[in-house]
């Protein structure tokens, strides 16, 4: 705003300049001596050269006051434009950012498994039925692992809640468990331990999503070594990438997912949570609610509850 203050001065500056140079221009005037009391015609020309030439200073003295009051009002009306500018510069600065509301989950269930905050707008839904539920020593249910389930359809965005035996899910992976498996350092290298937690979790969820990559770089495991929280992406099929580019202006469309596991329920379950929404939507406000979603995750300690 300042740099436009200066710009305009100048401009007023430079013109005034300009007019004052103006003013010292004046067309010469033509002397004689007339004889007194005779009017010849050499007489009369210079009194008409006379005449002319204050004429000509009246009309230079009008151009200029024309130009000045003409560099005023673009002045004025530029600086007038001035505050309406910065308010809007003070708006975009000031405005805070987009903070999505969240609500607090608690499992009612007996026992309670878990807990953890979602956004207020989405759904939530606790598995109760029986055959819902993934069975105690497989894992496996009519809906996979999953035993909760948050979510917006209109926008993709999804929050799950799944549980399974370690024991199993090793076992589905060919390798013979034995020993401590209470740590995550217990069951092998953290982004193996990942990769085996994406595979299952492609398994219990086949569709029109590709293979899910991994980002290594995001594998995190707690001080106590109890829980990890990582993050992959994976790329959805699109029939028609002509038709989604005129709809939403992109022709690919990818889904990146954010999520925590833990062994700290201390009963040979693992507890997972995945959040996850299409990335127009993860790399604004509801990513960061997402991500918020998946640091409130708890999974409840059964051996002291």
């Amino acid at each position: 705003m300042m740099m436009v203050k200066t710009s305009l001065t100048a401009a007023l500056l430079s013109v005034a300049v300009i007019v004052d140079q103006s003013q010292a221009f004046v067309p010469p005037r033509t002397t004689s001596i007339a004889i007194e009391g005779h009017a010849s015609s050499h007489e009369t020309c210079l009194l008409n050269q006379r005449r002319n030439d204050d004429d000509g200073e009246a009309i230079l003295s009008s151009q200029r006051r024309h130009v000045l009051q003409s560099t005023a009002a673009l002045a004025l009306a530029g600086f007038s434009s001035l505050p309406a500018f910065a308010d809007e510069v003070a708006e975009a600065v000031a405005a805070p950012p987009v903070v999505v509301p969240m609500k607090s989950f608690v499992d009612n269930a007996k026992p309670s498994l878990f807990s953890l905050d979602v956004p207020q707008r989405f759904f939530s839904i606790r598995r109760s039925a029986k055959g819902d539920l993934p069975d105690e020593k497989t894992g496996k249910g009519r809906r996979g692992g999953t035993i909760f389930t948050a979510g917006d359809m209109a926008k993709a965005e999804v929050i799950a809640v799944e549980r399974f035996p370690v024991k199993a899910m090793l076992e589905d992976e060919g390798y013979q468990p034995s020993g401590d498996l209470t740590t995550i350092a217990a069951l092998g290298d953290p982004v193996a331990v990942a990769t085996l937690l994406i595979r299952r979790r492609e398994k219990d969820k086949p569709g029109t999503q590709n293979s899910a990559v991994l980002d290594r770089n995001s594998v995190v495991v707690s001080p106590d070594t109890k829980t990890m929280t990582f993050t992959f992406r994976q790329e959805i099929n699109v029939q028609k990438p002509e038709l989604l580019l005129e709809e939403i202006g992109v022709s690919e469309l990818f889904r990146t997912t954010v999520a925590k596991a833990t062994l700290s329920s201390n009963d040979g379950q693992m507890m997972a949570a995945f959040a996850s929404a299409l990335d127009q939507d993860f790399n604004g406000p509801d990513g960061v609610a997402l991500q918020k979603a998946i640091d409130s995750f708890i999974a409840t300690d059964q051996a002291t509850s």
